[in-house]
């Protein structure tokens, strides 16, 4: 084309940009090539060029297209502003956004429902909730995108109350905007709200069942979860990964092993079980069940393996007690987080095995990997029982020195360490700095103070005990 003068041809050359970017096999350089080589590109081939720069997840360079638009005086349309909000939406690029908003102002394409839709929803997805209404309400024309758009706007920063509202006020209830809020009921612990709502749609999809399960898993209602998965397939729906990881986690909660098999029997059969996610979620199911065998099995058979997987299979042989076959695991891990030396340190300590536990601690202050509560609660324990404490000390002084929150269970466990090992009033100084007192510190400090002699002194102390 280039050598038989084609590309000064602007249809002919939009056709072969468009072909281009939209064949994946076909490197989107190529497609920039092409786009290089138009003498006179129009709106069009610069949004054909936008677009491709999306679909391949380069959204910098399709505001890099922009700007040469403006550079080479090519006039931007309605399609070009919703390409723009969406690459702004994408990078969570609120100036950016904001900077697009007023050339739309400018040149007047600020009465488009769809550019106003993509701008509500760039705002939205940025957290400014304040400018998205804004712009809805300014708005001279709305549509069920609008008004999905704000709605999923408050969902995703969790404000029931504007949610509500606009779900209120909406001319029309699609099937999207009731499981958007059955979703936001589900997170902020509404459960009743959002099984009211469930149950007066006329009309639901595998979104509106998949919500509700989750809804009742993430709120500990695990039976409820499986009986109404139960209802689900006696339905014909169909299921799918959302549901499945929802549902396996109930069975891993409730320790019902054969329901957890029956539901890894259909996933395999509606062809989903090699998805990462449903991997681990499997190897933490047969895991809390205690069939590490079959844990290990997919752990071994698994394509895709990820720090989840490696996390999940060391928890697993650590819950069955095959203290050894973590440990070996763990040392073949090709990256550890804080997770798995959490997993590890912990699993010693459950174990008794407290040398151990002060041992991996060193080799992981070694690696810079900082502890978490759980690790540290592992460590102080350890060195209650091996009466370390100098180490102690020195784990007490870490935390003050990096600024970590002392909590109850943090507390309780160095208020104990100090009781058994004789040292009172460091005792009664990390009682006295806790902000939060429960009764498992209250016994730890007076069991403490009875075992050392000092229970009757009550201004040692200095309160009353709040549990009688």
């Amino acid at each position: 084309m280039i050598l038989s003068g084609f590309f000064k041809d602007s249809f002919a050359a939009s056709r072969l940009l468009k072909f281009s970017t939209e064949l994946p096999f076909i490197n989107i350089n190529k497609s920039y090539q092409i786009f290089s080589h138009i003498e006179n590109p129009n709106g069009f081939i610069c949004n054909t060029m936008m677009k491709g720069y999306m679909q391949r997840n380069s959204p910098c360079k399709a505001i890099w297209v922009y700007k040469l638009m403006l550079e080479s005086n090519v006039a931007a349309d309605n399609y070009t502003y919703p390409i723009l909000f969406q690459s702004c939406s994408v990078r969570l690029a609120e100036f950016d956004g904001k900077c697009i908003q007023d050339h739309v102002l400018k040149v007047g394409f600020d009465s488009d429902v769809y550019i106003q839709n993509t701008l509500i929803n760039m705002y939205a997805v940025c957290g400014n909730l304040s400018d998205a209404r804004k712009v809805f309400d300014g708005s001279s024309v709305l549509d069920m995108v609008s008004w999905n758009s704000m709605l999923a706007g408050y969902v995703l920063v969790g404000n029931v109350e504007e949610a509500k509202d606009v779900y209120d006020r909406m001319p029309e209830r699609n099937v999207i905007a009731s499981n958007s809020m059955i979703v936001l009921f589900g997170k902020k612990g509404n459960v009743e709200e959002a099984c009211k709502l469930f149950n007066e749609m006329k009309q639901k999809d595998l979104v509106s069942w998949s919500a509700l399960i989750s809804c009742y898993e993430q709120n500990e209602m695990y039976e409820k979860a499986l009986i109404l998965f139960k209802e689900m397939n006696a339905n014909g729906i169909m299921v799918d990964e959302v549901v499945v990881l929802s549902v396996l986690s109930a069975c891993s909660r409730l320790l019902v092993v054969i329901t957890g098999k029956l539901v890894h029997g259909l996933a395999v059969k509606v062809g989903i079980e090699t998805y990462v996610n449903l991997q681990n979620a499997l190897i933490h199911m047969y895991s809390s069940c205690e069939e590490v065998v079959t844990a290990q099995k997919l752990f071994s058979e698994s394509c895709w393996l990820d720090q989840i997987s490696w996390n999940s299979m060391i928890s697993g042989y650590v819950k069955c007690g095959e203290i050894e076959k973590a440990r070996a695991l763990f040392d073949s891990m090709p990256d550890k987080d804080n997770v798995s030396w959490s997993a590890m340190i912990s699993g010693y300590a459950q174990q008794d095995r407290f040398t151990e536990t002060l041992v991996l601690f060193q080799e992981m202050q070694i690696e810079g990997t900082k502890p978490d509560e759980t690790i540290l609660v592992s460590v102080i324990s350890a060195c209650t029982h091996l009466a370390a404490l100098d180490q102690g000390k020195w784990i007490h002084a870490y935390i003050r020195k990096n600024g970590l929150k002392i909590n109850i269970i943090l507390g309780t466990t160095l208020i104990n360490m100090y009781m058994k090992l004789g040292c009172v009033e460091d005792a009664l100084e990390v009682f006295k700095g806790l902000e939060e007192k429960g009764v498992s510190t209250w016994n730890a400090l007076i069991l403490g103070l009875a075992m050392n002699g000092s229970a009757n002194d009550e201004a040692t102390w200095g309160g009353e005990d709040p549990r009688l």
